[in-house]
């Protein structure tokens, strides 16, 4: 059975970069063994990956098709949401207000394509990034929720 990696977590990161390129590149790329990756995506095991390795697969990751470098951008995103402190703590409204800014951004990304019109260019850019705040808030208001919990 394929243990479970909680999505936004170096695990499942490591895990999706593996996926593309394979273990054993990974393991050649950071100089260690394939074992040794493998336990560094492993959410039981107290070993974790070395910054400088997250470095190294992000470039192979990009090199080999990847569209972006998934561990920083894990990074950054985590760090965002660590630092948000929204008052709003009702997840369905946050769901909301993410549902609307999403579907503002999807719309200006239509009328956005095949255009080169500088205005309707700015307008979806301006839309998708509210999108993502919306939902960044949405990940930050579901980690607050988690900590709740465990407290």
């Amino acid at each position: 059975m394929t243990k479970r990696r909680e999505p936004l977590t170096y695990h499942r990161t490591l895990t999706d970069i593996a996926h593309l390129i394979g273990w054993d590149r990974c393991a050649a790329i950071c100089g260690v063994s394939e074992r040794a990756v493998r336990y560094w995506s492993d959410p039981d095991c107290e070993t974790e990956i070395r910054l400088i390795d997250a470095e190294r697969l992000d470039r192979a990751y990009l090199e080999h098709g990847g569209d972006h470098a998934p561990f920083h951008r894990l990074h950054a995103l985590r760090l965002d949401i660590a630092g948000r402190d929204g008052p709003d703590r009702d997840l369905a409204r946050v769901a909301g207000k993410a549902a609307k800014e999403t579907g503002e951004a999807v719309a200006a990304l239509i009328g956005a394509s095949g255009r080169r019109d500088p205005r309707a260019i700015r307008k979806a850019r301006e839309e998708v990034h509210e999108a993502i705040e919306s939902l960044t808030d949405g990940l930050a208001t579901l980690d607050r929720a988690e900590q709740g919990e465990q407290s």
